[in-house]
């Protein structure tokens, strides 16, 4: 539409219809945006839609590619310039437009997320290269913006989920226009584990495998297992198989004097206290994938021990409270030396065990008896 079409006569008709020259456009564009400022208190629709007239005016002229350039600076400066809720609603004006000048297009892609969010969401204009840089330039507000885009591309989709952000795989889950693979449902899995917010459309999706929906299932609310077991048809030798890989999955690094064992962590060792399968052999086992938070929860759940006596028989030199620990739950001498030195190693700010102290400790274990341990745990040390 070009500028003499009466519609883009801008606030107050200023302009002559019977011109169509470049200056005439820039000059309505300024006595526009002047109303608007003036007006922009009492937040007048009027003043409003004649700044947005005139700027589609500028866009719609028959422009020379000199003055379409010039005109895609003046309008970045404007958009530059203008207040937060003017830079919004232009961009929004602007981003379903299929003629907006490259340089236009993508500083406000590029842009800050208040004048990039529509933009991204809905330029027909932006091609998968120009995502893909935006996605890799900016933060997580452009990569959620981009997500919620209409058939986006797999390499899009994998570009997003890459960056293993939460907010922005639920915008991918919840986005009816694109249908994730099984492959980027599988590398979403993991982003799920972390983000139990997440899990809920995570596992609504329509298409999402048993396995994966499995591979979550102790990593979830009560709630939504039971929405896994119904939907999917779970038995119970799967879930047996997905709480042996979930406890493969409780990896520490070194334990410090505030770690203490997750909820799901206590979770799962009071699952298999229930089942009776904490045994000696379990839990060195534990100690050795250096599980260390884990394995306090087990040990927790076998003495009646707390977190907090725990992490410091752990730390303790010379060994005597996990002597007693272990001859009160009937460990054999052997696991409470593995026991010993492997919970020591995985204990910050202590230094390793010596032979002269391991001496020490098995003749204290030796000293014990079962019943003098269970009365020493119940009267001393668990208090």
């Amino acid at each position: 539409m070009a500028y003499q079409d009466e519609h883009y006569l801008g606030a107050g008709g200023r302009a002559q219809k019977t011109m169509d020259r470049f200056d005439p456009l820039l000059v309505c564009l300024h006595d526009s945006l002047s109303e608007y400022k003036q007006n922009h208190d009492h937040k007048n629709a009027k003043s409003f839609e004649g700044l947005v007239n005139s700027v589609a005016a500028l866009l719609d002229a028959n422009l020379t590619k000199t003055e379409q350039i010039l005109a895609a600076d003046v309008l970045i400066s404007l958009v530059q310039q203008a207040e937060q809720d003017l830079r919004v609603s232009l961009s929004a004006k602007l981003a379903v437009r299929e003629d907006l000048p490259e340089t236009l297009l993508h500083y406000l892609a590029y842009g800050d997320i208040d004048i990039a969010e529509h933009v991204l969401k809905y330029s027909p204009l932006l091609d998968d290269k120009d995502l893909i840089y935006v996605a890799h330039s900016k933060g997580a507000d452009h990569w959620c913006a981009i997500a919620q885009r209409t058939n986006i591309s797999k390499n899009i989709i994998s570009t997003l989920i890459d960056k293993k952000h939460a907010n922005t795989c639920l915008a991918l889950l919840e986005n009816n226009t694109v249908q994730l693979t099984n492959d980027a449902l599988r590398a979403m899995n993991p982003i799920v584990i972390e983000d139990s917010n997440l899990a809920q459309s995570y596992i609504a999706y329509d298409t999402l495998p048993t396995d994966l929906a499995i591979s979550i299932y102790w990593h979830v609310t009560v709630a939504l297992r039971s929405f896994i077991a119904k939907t999917h048809n779970v038995k119970d030798d799967a879930l047996n198989k997905a709480l042996e890989d979930c406890v493969q999955d409780f990896t520490d690094t070194v334990l410090s004097q505030t770690s203490r064992p997750s909820p799901l962590m206590d979770e799962v060792a009071q699952c298999y206290a229930s089942q009776g399968k904490i045994s000696e052999k379990f839990m060195i086992d534990v100690l050795r994938r250096r599980q260390g938070r884990f394995f306090m929860a087990l040990f927790a759940k076998q003495t009646g021990l707390s977190h907090d006596v725990m992490s410091d028989i752990m730390r303790q030199k010379g060994g005597q409270g996990m002597a007693v620990a272990c001859r009160a739950i009937h460990i054999s001498k052997e696991g409470f030396v593995s026991l010993f030195l492997l919970s020591r190693a995985v204990s910050t700010a202590i230094d390793p065990v010596v032979g002269e102290e391991l001496k020490m400790a098995i003749r204290y274990y030796d000293g014990l008896t079962h019943k003098m341990a269970k009365d020493i745990l119940t009267n001393s040390i668990a208090k």
